[in-house]
């Protein structure tokens, strides 16, 4: 909370009287007062009139400041606010009190302020702002609700009631509310805010509008110039996002980050001769380079990816990191495993990162089929590195990915009893057991992750969905998978558990919903598809169960006779 300097100035005359000045200066040119207790204060100010009291109070309140002695200092100017009750005095109590950590009572002392001075502005925005820095959005948001309703036309509190709106995702109410400021009252931030909130809401003409409206009244208003280009970029117009980001430079705003965005709009705009050229012009770091490199290979460029790791590799030739970039562009933009792993051969033992290496082998190996060399990576890294808990997780999925299942759950069990409490460790070691059919241990497993962590997402749709699968306990299993969706909302496993419980549930209409939000994520798995027709012909819709079950037959089906009976009773 940041404290309100004109505070300070309001509660002083132009000149104070001679005689009060006369009577503080050993205390303001020495710290010959330092010891003076607060009764002492109190006594001296006996006889001052209420304005030279308030004065003089506040005064020994920032001398007791300079001298570190901010208790003393809060007990004084709590002192003074109850005996002369003020918006300033409060508010630089509540900043006194904020500035300590205390922030409950900061809050406190500025409710107690609002019941005193409920018209006062600076009060409720300072509560607002309270409630806010203590993520207390709903609060923040009701303190100036109730301000505004007994001062409609206050359009500066419009705007921070807007903007707090817009911070709790409440962009259409947000909207309403700028709609009161008349529009010879807008300024640029006013149409900034109201471009976000359209933004928000999907509304992506009117949000283009209000910022290129906001950047016509400040030129300078950067944030809304990103936000413009970003949006522009994701309508799919390329130039405009391209000129917005150009305007920036050319205003001054010369970031990397500026610079990053056109060049990936270049790239996108199939023009890699300018992202080169514009890599070239300006302050690059490494992070715009590689940035630029990971575009290009996207777009299937892979010779302008390797000009890129040269401009890298000159302008910091003895980076220890070079190899895994080369490493990466090979493998991932030449498609040349085989030299991949030459490169990552070549990294020496004593490179700050030869476990990377080992772990991008280990990676590139298992990947191709290679399982032999993949294990052999796996050997050294564990010989070299004993304690690394990450490459027991690597040698047990290489061991799962060559088919010893029995294997890496032994490995995983063994790094359970090490490592009691690495949730991910546990994880995968549930997911084995259930691959080789031990569920109740496998349940029980995933239970113990939850007890440790009930947010963990796989865990939770895990118990979810077995749950579901039995036909038991279905509003935890449905409580469970929600949970999960918190943390992952488009995952498409985690949307087909929440489709099949609901429709474990009966509740068709919302399970065909889910399910469908699903398959939108262009999932390839059997299971989801056969549930999507199972689903569908609940919901009364033949052609959706017909195309659902011939994709899960097409996606590999494990239990084909059975999918092909449903397909035929349709």
């Amino acid at each position: 909370m940041p404290v309100m300097p004109e505070a300070r100035n309001r509660l002083f005359p132009a000149r104070l009287p001679v005689l009060l000045v006369l009577a503080l200066l050993p205390c303001l040119l020495s710290n010959s007062c330092a010891s003076s207790r607060l009764a002492r204060n109190a006594y001296a100010a006996r006889g001052l009139s209420p304005s030279a009291e308030v004065n003089y109070q506040f005064l020994v309140y920032q001398d007791l400041l300079r001298q570190g002695r901010k208790e003393d200092a809060a007990q004084t100017l709590a002192g003074l606010a109850a005996a002369h009750p003020s918006p300033d005095l409060s508010v630089e109590l509540a900043n006194l009190y904020w500035g300590q950590n205390e922030r409950e009572k900061a809050t406190e002392t500025l409710e107690q302020a609002r019941t005193a001075f409920p018209g006062s502005r600076q009060v409720n925005f300072y509560l607002a702002n309270a409630y806010q820095m203590r993520r207390l959005n709903d609060q923040a948001i009701k303190v100036l609700e109730s301000f505004l309703a007994s001062q409609p036309k206050d359009y500066a509190a419009v705007q921070e009631l807007a903007s707090l709106e817009i911070d709790a995702g409440r962009n259409k109410e947000a909207g309403e509310l700028l709609g009161r400021i008349p529009e010879g009252e807008r300024d640029a931030t006013v149409l900034y805010l109201m471009a976000k909130a359209a933004a928000g809401s999907g509304r992506a003409k009117d949000a283009m509008r209000h910022y290129r409206a906001a950047v016509a009244a400040d030129a300078g208003l950067m944030p809304a110039w990103a936000e413009l280009a970003a949006l522009l970029e994701a309508e799919g117009d390329f130039k405009g996002a391209q000129d917005a980001y150009q305007r920036m430079l050319s205003l001054g705003e010369e970031s990397p980050e500026v610079r990053a965005k056109l060049v990936r709009l270049a790239i996108r705009q199939k023009n890699p001769a300018k992202a080169l050229a514009l890599l070239k012009e300006g302050p690059t770091g490494k992070s715009q380079y590689l940035d630029a490199m990971s575009a290009l290979v996207e777009a299937g460029q892979p010779k302008q990816a390797r000009q890129v790791y040269e401009m890298l590799r000159a302008a910091d030739p003895s980076s220890p990191d070079l190899p895994f970039y080369d490493a990466v562009l090979t493998y991932e933009g030449e498609k040349n495993p085989k030299a991949a792993l030459a490169i990552l051969a070549k990294v020496p033992a004593d490179n700050p990162n030869y476990d990377k290496s080992l772990s991008f082998r280990v990676q590139i190996a298992s990947e191709t089929g290679n399982m032999a060399a993949a294990a052999a990576v796996v050997r050294e890294a564990r010989e070299r590195f004993p304690d690394r808990r990450e490459f027991v997780a690597l040698e047990a999925a290489v061991k799962d990915k060559a088919g010893d299942i029995a294997g890496a759950v032994k490995t995983l069990e063994e790094a359970v009893k090490t490592w009691p409490d690495d949730l991910d460790i546990l994880y995968r070691y549930g997911v084995g057991l259930e691959k080789l059919k031990r569920r109740d241990e496998a349940k029980a497993v995933m239970e113990r992750i939850v007890a440790k962590d009930g947010s963990h997402p796989d865990a939770l749709n895990y118990l979810g969905y077995s749950l579901a699968e039995e036909g038991r306990d279905l509003e935890r299993a449905l409580s469970m998978i929600e949970k999960a969706l918190e943390k992952e909302p488009d995952n498409p496993f985690f949307l087909d558990s929440l489709a099949w419980t609901l429709y474990k549930l009966k509740r068709t209409d919302a399970a065909f919903a889910a399910i469908e939000k699903a398959i939108a994520q262009k999932v390839k798995d059997a299971i989801i598809w056969e549930h999507y027709g199972d689903i569908a012909v609940a919901a009364g819709r033949p052609e959706e169960a017909r195309k659902a079950y011939r994709s899960a037959l097409e996606l590999g089906s494990e239990t084909p006779a059975a999918v092909k009976k449903k397909l035929e009773a349709l």
